[in-house]
């Protein structure tokens, strides 16, 4: 049976596998999401009125969905301040999850957006308003400049920062919006076919979920501590024990704190007379490399080779040395 011999690392350097929130482009984030918020929070409040004065459900809907940006932007804002403060005794590894937090805020808020509008436009059909179709086009066009322009600031840095993903989606549904407003102003110009607003606000809908479902699922699987998809147990235990002495690996976790931040717990045995050191160095070189892991905790347990290994004595949850 393997005896515990408390060799344990943890590896809490972040490698170059840690660059969705790099700290190298954290002032280009928040520059962004600053003209950003400018942006669309300057022209929020002529979308309100033009939509009142209209009578534009898809108007309204643009100008409703604008505020919530500016919002979204805001609370982006603060979590890239907050993941910018120093660890503390309480929270040991800062405050990183709140970028994720305020991610999966964001999409939850576009889903509530959603909801709202697929009742308002479920009303309309049973008494369709007057619209001002001539004004309601004017605004959806500036609208959908105003737009543009802001998702064009935070694009760059989206693929790299899922808080800056978050808003952004924000931002591109907000461009859908307009562009519907635009549609529905034009047909009902040409056709006096009022409807039409509240159909392309249900198709606006549609496309707001296809983008904010996803962002959900992976920020909501985040906050609750599921494995990165790529990084299963079997897999973890086939690598470590292919590429070193281990002969066998137990007690592996992994979760990762933020996109691109998998972390990574495990026991290993080894043969008695084995280079612990060298074992150590071995394990973390393959979960940095095969699994992106930048923190890594591996503990050596050395095998007692007058008992055989199988069965093994199952490991207690308490003796795991995990980074968190």
């Amino acid at each position: 049976m393997p005896v515990n011999c408390n060799t344990h690392s943890s590896d809490n350097s972040c490698g170059h596998h840690g660059h969705s929130f790099g700290h190298g482009h954290g002032g280009s984030s928040a520059r962004r999401l600053i003209l950003a918020f400018v942006v669309i929070a300057s022209f929020a409040g002529v979308e309100v009125v033009g939509g009142l004065i209209s009578g534009s459900l898809a108007l309204l809907a643009d100008a409703g969905h604008m505020i919530t940006d500016a919002a979204a932007l805001a609370l982006a804002l603060t979590a890239h301040w907050l993941a910018k403060k120093a660890p503390s005794d309480r929270f040991q590894f800062g405050f990183k999850r709140a970028q994720v937090l305020a991610a999966f805020v964001n999409a939850l808020g576009l889903i509530a957006i959603v909801v709202f509008l697929v009742v308002e436009a479920v009303g309309r059909f049973g008494a369709p308003p007057e619209i001002n179709a001539g004004l309601m086009l004017t605004i959806a066009v500036a609208g959908l400049g105003a737009n543009i322009a802001a998702f064009l600031i935070l694009h760059p840095r989206a693929a790299n920062d899922v808080n800056v993903r978050g808003a952004m989606l924000h931002v591109a549904a907000d461009i859908f919006g307009s562009v519907a407003a635009i549609v529905s102003a034009v047909i009902i110009m040409a056709t006096g076919f009022v409807l039409v607003d509240a159909l392309l606000s249900m198709l606006v809908c549609a496309l707001i979920v296809r983008t904010a479902l996803p962002l959900l699922l992976e920020t909501g699987a985040i906050l609750l501590q599921a494995a990165p998809p790529n990084v299963t147990p079997q897999a973890v235990k086939e690598a470590v024990q292919a590429g070193t002495p281990a002969v066998d690996v137990h007690a592996v976790r992994a979760w990762q704190l933020t996109p691109g931040e998998t972390m990574i717990a495990l026991h290993a045995v080894v043969p008695a007379r084995t280079a612990i050191d060298r074992v150590m160095v071995e394990i973390k070189q393959i979960l940095r490399e095969e699994f992106g892991a930048v923190r890594t905790t591996v503990q050596i347990e050395v095998l007692d080779e007058v008992v055989s290994l199988s069965p093994r004595v199952p490991v207690c949850p308490d003796q795991i040395s995990a980074a968190e």
